[in-house]
């Protein structure tokens, strides 16, 4: 009897559970571009998964689950895999492949999973500076809340986020093999969650950070014998952003530029944003500042960053959500130098590193805001390399979507100017106009429910040749 009513008890138990179960989908589709390059915005913040170049056809299939267990505990998974077909080559990319549990306020995510940095509009941005979605997922262990959490002491008024995590960058790069990706952020609210205004603010940090060099380094600039040291200690310098300069490094073991500096590339932004919330819509202002080199603490880079306007409509039809926004990087300190320590920073040379030569970029595709592009994604300049030679940039650029029906839609355009680099500026700003409209819709395909997706694009101006394209797919359930 006793067995019976545990049994019971167990299986009343499991039948509880909350599960969110998806059904595989398969999406099969092609893209079609009438010059070398894909449409700005019909490759950018897809995390890796459009080509940069060339028609393609492209076949991919997901899965994901969630179970919540109770009400502090859930875990799930999500997978993601496609293969892009273009005239020169076969592309097989793992896009997503996570587990993750929760409890409390706490998860932990192991794995390839998407994700945004920054405070800023999370769909229809241009792109978050320092993460935006451009690149393909890195793997990573994470730790993360992801909802603001406001401590009983502070009655909700007050309420913090943030992250945790170690990555792992790609071993197929030019410059350096076997190295790491350090990541936290913390971000406060302060406002109760039914306030009608709210203020936000944080900070995140990113460093790449040890490796073994594959370029040669005969003055031990980049790294002692061609390895970058990453012990422990390593790692609570790189946490920490100690400089090594005021600790004593050794440099018979380390790089002269790690010795008399951080240990590292280290790079992010400092956020501030402020929501309005009314019955039918609600605004969000953010800004994120840009530092890596010393010049946002000495203020001279205080022009650089990403200005944004977000206006969300509290309806299920009719234009839904408007986003504008100002992207500058053409300051990057001013033209001074910061050869000696403790003059005022200057060339910051955005997401560019001396060590790192393909700069914060994962799998040939930048991580953070697309409108600063790599070599090998314009005409700018005669290479084809996996660095930012467009790093000078400020950009003017709306986004909006809304339904109609069953039918979404949605609009992204950016008018922008790019300026060289210190030492090589252009003698004119080089304009570039880019526009890409997407639509999708269910449909009903023998007698499965279906999803229908298309979209067009163009790009006009000096930054490569015009050009002209679109794509189409249709989402199928595989039960």
């Amino acid at each position: 009897m006793r067995f019976r009513t545990l049994l019971i008890s167990c299986l009343m138990a499991f039948g509880a559970f909350a599960q969110e179960k998806n059904a595989p989908t398969i999406e099969l589709g092609a893209g079609l571009t009438s010059g070398t390059y894909t449409p700005f915005w019909l490759r950018a913040n897809q995390y890796g998964a459009v080509p940069t170049k060339e028609s393609y056809g492209t076949a991919a299939v997901a899965w994901s689950d969630f179970v919540q267990m109770n009400k502090r505990m859930s875990w799930g998974y999500g997978v993601r895999a496609l293969v892009n077909l273009t005239e020169t080559k076969a592309d097989v990319l793992l896009q997503e492949a996570y587990l993750k549990g929760k409890f409390g306020i706490f998860e932990l995510q192991a794995g390839r999973k998407k994700q945004i940095q920054g405070l800023v509009d999370s769909t229809l941005s241009s792109g978050s500076y320092i993460w935006s979605g451009n690149a393909l997922p890195m793997p990573m262990i994470n730790l993360v809340v992801q909802d603001y959490w406001a401590p009983k002491f502070v009655n909700g008024i007050v309420g913090f986020k943030g992250n945790f995590a170690h990555g792992w960058f790609e071993d197929q790069r030019s410059d350096v093999a076997n190295f790491y990706l350090h990541q936290k952020s913390f971000y406060g609210r302060l406002g109760k969650p039914n306030w009608p205004v709210k203020f936000y603010g944080g900070f995140n940090h990113q460093v790449q950070w040890g490796g073994t060099l594959k370029y040669a380094d005969p003055t031990n600039s980049s790294a002692h014998n061609g390895k970058i040291a990453a012990g422990l200690k390593e790692y609570l310098y790189v946490i920490t952003g100690q400089s090594m300069n005021t600790v004593g490094a050794d440099t018979a073991k380390y790089g002269v530029n790690d010795g008399w500096n951080r240990l590292g590339n280290h790079l992010g932004s400092v956020d501030i944003g402020m929501e309005i919330d009314w019955k039918k819509a609600k605004l969000f202002f953010y800004r994120q500042s840009i530092y890596e080199d010393g010049s946002l603490y000495y203020g001279n880079n205080i022009t650089d960053g990403l200005h944004g306007i977000s206006l969300t409509r509290k309806a299920d039809q009719g234009l839904l959500k408007v986003v504008v926004e100002y992207f500058n990087a053409a300051s990057q300190g001013g033209s001074g130098s910061s050869n000696n320590i403790g003059a005022l920073r200057g060339q910051d040379n955005y997401q560019n590193n001396s060590v790192y030569r393909e700069g914060w970029t994962y799998m040939g595709h930048g991580i953070g805001t697309p409108l600063m592009t790599l070599d090998s994604e314009t005409d700018l300049s005669p290479g084809d390399g996996v660095n930012f030679d467009n790093s000078r940039v400020e950009t003017f650029y709306v986004s909006a979507m809304g339904k109609w029906g069953e039918n979404e839609v949605a609009m992204r355009a950016s008018l922008s100017n790019a300026f060289g680099y210190y030492g090589s500026e252009f003698s004119s700003a080089m304009k570039q106009f880019s526009i890409g409209l997407q639509w999708q819709r269910p449909v009903q395909i023998m007698g499965y429910d279906a999803q229908m997706k298309a979209a067009v694009g163009a790009d006009r101006g000096l930054w490569k040749p015009d050009v002209i394209g679109g794509n189409v797919s249709l989402v199928l359930p595989l039960n």
